[in-house]
């Protein structure tokens, strides 16, 4: 009977210390500095032009 009390005793005391870790962090965490321009996913979209298609090939009613 002791060891399960102990073990409840510790398990409930991790618990508590990871609650209250998981609290007190910060909500957003700091972001480091990009390198470089970065990409645009607007102007990747934009500048999209001569590209190959892809074909479609819809057989939902092909009758033999």
């Amino acid at each position: 009977m002791r060891k399960t009390t102990l073990f409840t005793v510790v398990a409930a005391t991790l618990i508590v210390i990871g609650f209250g870790l998981w609290a007190a962090s910060p909500a957003k965490a700091p972001v480091s500095p990009s390198i470089g321009q970065g990409i645009e996913p607007h102007q990747l979209m934009v500048n999209a032009k001569g590209l190959s298609r892809a074909e479609f090939v819809d057989y939902t009613f092909v009758f033999h």
